[in-house]
């Protein structure tokens, strides 16, 4: 997101503060929100701005991406209020509404948080050995589990051979009618990042930077969720606090921005499968993808 001018820079966090203006201000995990999405995705202070209102959001706002994002960041913060406030809800409207998303968009957008919060429970959960609920059958779910039962035998270096390393040392499985983790597995393993929090909030990163917002941004949303905030409280999960605060994250959080800037690929969408025997090193550089610094939290 640093690659925004200044001032859009700006209006998406003058707006998401602004919103919550309402019975008395943000609450203390709404502010922690703000100054994470401020400090190390914006690289804007809170302090240092004005307030905004719909009619002014939408004037400064007016890619239909970055609309979405400040919509998905309003919807979050409209679900991290306990007890819950009709007034913050009535206020995100009017700021969904001036941004474009009358109506039943709002419940697009709204759904589109929900069900990214729901991934990122299905992350955490498997990690915790807790069972996750199957969202429904696909149709070529068994042929996808064979293909990759078979990445094992892939030359060493390969994609295929790194992800079936990934995903036996951390003992991921997946079932033919629980398929959406695929993807995401694969992409820790292309950016380089390893199934821990600081791990997971630098791979989130690092996808919203690459594809500028998109269907990431609920991800990250959510990842700060649960990671940074402490929030959402999900069935036998405990969420972390201040996983930034932490020796190496916020340096990774931010090279993680700077390296998804540097390529315009949506890593978790591409056809893994398809691309398993191509060198990893090589499929890296052919994406623009640096390679990870070693460390942690990192994937060789």
């Amino acid at each position: 997101m640093h690659h925004l001018d200044r001032d859009v820079r700006q209006a998406v966090l003058a707006t998401l503060w602004s919103a919550t203006a309402v019975d008395g201000g943000p609450t203390s995990e709404q502010e922690a929100l703000l100054d994470v999405v401020g400090t190390h995705l914006l690289g804007i202070e809170g302090a240092d701005l004005d307030g905004l209102e719909p009619f002014d959001a939408a004037t400064a706002i007016t890619d239909p991406d970055l609309r979405r994002l400040v919509g998905e960041g309003l919807v979050t913060l409209e679900m991290m209020r306990h007890p819950a406030s009709t007034t913050l809800v009535d206020r995100v409207d009017g700021y969904l509404d001036a941004l474009g998303f009358a109506g039943p968009e709002q419940l697009l957008v709204r759904d589109a948080v929900a069900g990214e919060r729901d991934r990122v429970v299905a992350d955490w959960a498997r990690t915790r050995s807790v069972p996750v609920g199957s969202p429904g059958i696909e149709e070529q779910g068994a042929a996808v589990i064979d293909q990759l039962a078979g990445l094992g035998e892939c030359a060493p270096g390969t994609l295929g051979w790194a992800f079936h390393e990934f995903t036996s040392r951390h003992g991921f499985t997946y079932e033919a009618d629980h398929l959406s983790l695929v993807g995401h597995d694969f992409a820790h393993v292309i950016a380089g990042y390893e199934a821990v929090p600081e791990g997971e909030l630098a791979l989130q990163a690092f996808l919203v930077s690459a594809t500028g917002g998109g269907a990431h941004a609920s991800g990250l949303l959510a990842s700060l969720l649960l990671d940074e905030v402490g929030l959402l409280p999900f069935p036998d999960i405990e969420p972390k606090v201040a996983v930034l605060d932490r020796p190496g994250a916020t340096e990774l959080f931010a090279d993680a921005v700077l390296r998804g800037s540097r390529t315009a690929q949506d890593i978790q969408g591409l056809d893994h499968v398809a691309l398993a025997d191509q060198d990893l090193a090589a499929l890296r550089a052919e994406l623009g993808i640096a390679v990870p610094e070693s460390g942690p939290f990192t994937l060789p």
